[in-house]
């Protein structure tokens, strides 16, 4: 027996493995090499040389090439787990079949999408007790498959979640001996049959995240006493069972039920479930008071989600239950925060109405990771005891909080911090915060009073967001933003602040960032040259793949950004987001051409001192929707490639000094006036005023000069002389001969004649045709 697994986290073994020294273990029946950082290698061809293995267990290993079917010689082996292995390839998995003895198949996370005929080879044995196919890329209609898998009745464990497969749910009969069952994250649909109650083996049944619709009954557990995990969520589902229902899974453990429609009371059967460790139901169209027997539910219930519902009251004390998660996100609770377990670590009430201050937190010694409470309307100043909550996140965004920053912030010792404390009405200094900004991964403290200036900073490389805006803040931008190495930062507010100063280069290097909004500052000076080396503003597609997601809900990281004059948050959609925004400071100088050519979705540089033109050299592959040059001083025509910006729908260019006519495009004609006031020099159309001129010509010529006023090129002596020859031939070549040759002149007017004489004849006829229809309907009209 050889068991190299290490099950505790960050213990593993690494380098590379001699494949052929254990090749030579001939009596070897035991082999576990899982959850390694073994260097890639490759299963041999001679692997059956191990002739007397009985478990062999490769999860995670690092495993490379195809699965050799010299696999399909261990005629012993009764445990064969290569899962997890992402890079292994499979083109077929006939070499099961020789394996008879086989008890447990575990192929998770493996491509099995080039293969064709899966159930046929499982279905060749007969000992297998689990199949766990997780995730494999497997499609099809599930139930076609489970029909050549009738020969497996001794199946215990069928694990096909987390692939394509579709269809009604599929008959489960064939499978008497099931005890656990995992369906979920699939594309089944249909209703559940009640004969799934039928099936009293069943330990665990998992069908969220399908399409399953209808209405579940008490017909649907009967006979489930054994049922310990039972996971419903993310489905169409209705629950309707009597008030007095008693459910006969009294040992059940797991139950979650997300998005069911279990309301509009809390369920009273849930009291009877004493055993529970895990109870979610968001967003289950609950609109209820928290039952007070909540509190003494089960004494071994670690996580409670109740969020996106309609809870309303007070939340009860709850710290008699050993909680990790407490979610009552997105309800309508009130009042002052309960007590809370001191095991908890993950607590989110955001987006409640809870009150007063926050300072029984401090009461329990809470080992929390997670802290939400934004969106609420808590107030007072912070509790100085952060140091012993040890937080990675921290949201207390949108409430009603004042005072400074407690000095216990700067004591935490958690990296990849997120914290979130804008609009509030904080003040003083942020030098609690700065102190960690080498562990801080997304900060923001927008709409606050925070004053004075950023102290120097040595090190941000985990910085992703940084939002300081709408803040009395002054000084000069900390260059040491624009340093990271490697570059991470995506999005970066510092607008509505005092700060003062050229714009640092070194934000130049930061090409991760996406957004950038500096606006109405005190800034002076050019606007950098170098912003084209900002990569991802340069891109037609940018993907955020390093942004870490927010514990527990998972959810999108956002922001708030100037969007075409409007505040607006972006969450999923903000990888696809790219802005600059420099408006309302003093900067001078001319608009770079580098700047015009990064493909933004806004640009507003108005409100300047800007001088110069407007670069004619915008991408006309670009996607910018908004841009405002608006009170700057530039001058100059309007660029021709601005009519090539088939997205835009914002456009301001008010109140500089431009001159000339405006470019005509189905874009730039959809504008209004407003667009180009307090340019007295343009015009066009759109401003009812004509240009004077060469300027009224569709297509302007140049203007001439004295020199060459006669010198049109085309128009030169030989064209006239051209011109006079063709006359004298044409004319006489037709007219000589009728005035020369009499004949030629007779049937010259003969025929023209004729041609008068049939014009008149059938202008008349048609003349008196028109009468009588005038003369027929005036009959029809007065008969």
């Amino acid at each position: 027996m050889l068991d190299l697994y290490i099950p505790e986290d960050d213990h593993y073994l690494e380098g590379k493995i001699d494949v052929s020294s254990l090749l030579e273990l001939r009596h070897l029946n035991y082999l576990d090499l899982s959850f390694n950082e073994f260097e890639i290698f490759e299963l041999p061809n001679s692997i059956d040389s191990l002739s007397q293995l009985k478990h062999l267990k490769l999860a995670q290993a690092n495993l490379v090439g195809s699965i050799p079917h010299q696999l399909g010689n261990l005629s012993y082996l009764q445990t064969l787990d290569l899962s997890w292995n992402f890079n292994l390839t499979v083109i077929n998995l006939d070499w099961l079949s020789s394996l008879s003895s086989l008890r447990s198949l575990n192929l998770s996370y493996v491509n099995l999408s080039k293969v064709v005929s899966w159930p046929q080879s499982v279905s060749k044995l007969p000992s297998l007790l689990e199949l766990q196919l997780r995730r494999n890329q497997l499609k099809g209609a599930l139930s076609d498959f489970f029909t050549n898998m009738v020969s497996l009745d001794k199946l215990t464990k069928l694990d096909l979640s987390n692939n394509l497969f579709w269809g009604p749910f599929p008959d489960l009969k064939i499978f008497p001996s099931l005890k656990n069952v995992a369906l979920d994250n699939n594309q089944l649909n249909g209703s559940v049959p009640e004969s799934i109650g039928q099936l009293s083996t069943l330990e665990k049944l998992d069908l969220s995240l399908n399409s399953f619709h209808g209405v579940l009954t008490e017909a649907h557990f009967a006979n489930l006493s054994r049922l310990n995990y039972l996971a419903l969520g993310y489905n169409h589902l209705s629950l309707s069972f009597s008030s007095n229902w008693i459910p006969p899974f009294d040992q059940l453990e797991v139950l979650r039920l997300s998005s069911c429609d279990v309301g509009p009371a809390f369920p009273k059967w849930i009291q009877t479930l004493r055993n529970l460790t895990d109870l979610q139901i968001a967003q289950a169209n609950i609109s209820d008071s928290i039952p007070s027997w909540l509190r003494n539910l089960s004494s071994s219930l670690e996580i409670l989600d109740l969020s996106y519902n309609q809870f309303h009251g007070m939340l009860p004390n709850l710290s008699p239950l050993p909680l990790l998660v407490i979610d009552f996100t997105s309800n309508e609770l009130f009042g002052p925060l309960p007590l809370f377990p001191p095991t908890t670590s993950y607590l989110m009430v955001s987006n409640n109405s809870f009150s007063g201050s926050i300072s029984s937190l401090c009461t329990t010694r809470l080992s929390l990771r997670a802290l939400d409470l934004s969106h609420n309307n808590l107030s007072g100043e912070l509790p100085n005891c952060w140091k012993q909550l040890d937080l990675n996140y921290l949201n207390l965004a949108n409430n009603h909080f004042s005072g400074k920053l407690p000095a216990s912030l700067s004591n935490s010792s958690s990296s990849d911090l997120i914290l979130d404390l804008g609009n509030n009405n904080f003040s003083g200094s942020i030098l609690p915060i700065w102190n960690i900004m080498p562990q801080i991964e997304r900060l923001n403290l927008r709409k606050n009073n925070f004053s004075g200036e950023i102290p120097s900073l040595h090190s941000c490389d985990n910085l992703q967001f940084l939002d300081l805006g709408d803040n009395k803040i002054s000084g000069r931008i900390p260059e040491c933003i624009g340093r990271q190495n490697p570059p991470t930062l995506v999005v970066l507010h510092l607008q509505s602040n005092e700060f003062f100063g050229s714009i640092p280069s070194s934000l130049c290097n930061l090409q991760t960032l996406q957004v950038l909004d500096l606006s109405r500052n005190n800034l002076s000076g050019f606007v950098p040259l170098c912003f084209s080396n900002l990569t991802a503003m340069t891109l037609d597609n940018v993907t955020i793949s390093n942004l870490r997601r927010d514990p527990y809900k998972h959810s999108t990281p956002s922001t708030n950004v100037m969007w075409k004059g409007i505040d607006t948050e972006f969450g999923a959609n903000l990888q696809y987001l790219r802005n600059i925004d420099l408006s309302r400071n003093r900067l001078s100088g001319e608009i770079p051409e580098s700047i015009t050519l990064l493909k933004l979705n806004t640009l507003n540089l108005s409100r300047n001192r800007l001088t110069g033109s407007i670069p004619d050299n915008f991408n006309p592959r670009s996607k910018l929707e908004s841009l405002d040059l608006s009170r700057n001083q530039l001058s100059g025509r309007i660029p021709a490639s601005l009519s090539s910006l088939t997205f835009i729908n914002k456009l301001d260019l008010s109140y500089n000094k431009l001159t000339g006519r405006i470019p005509s495009s189905t874009q730039l004609d959809g504008f209004d006036a407003s667009v180009y006031l307090g340019n007295d020099n343009l015009c066009g159309p759109v401003l009812n005023k004509s240009c004077s001129g060469d300027d009224d010509k569709p297509d302007q010529v140049p203007d001439k000069t004295e020199g060459d006023a006669d010198d049109d090129g085309f128009l030169s002596f030989g064209f006239y002389v051209s011109v006079a020859v063709g006359f004298v031939v044409g004319f006489w070549g037709a007219c000589g001969s009728l005035i020369f040759q009499s004949s030629w002149r007779y049937r010259f007017f003969a025929f023209m004649t004729r041609i008068n004489d049939q014009i008149y004849v059938t202008t008349r006829v048609m003349k008196a045709r028109s009468q009588r229809a005038l003369g027929a309907g005036w009959y029809v009209v007065n008969s």
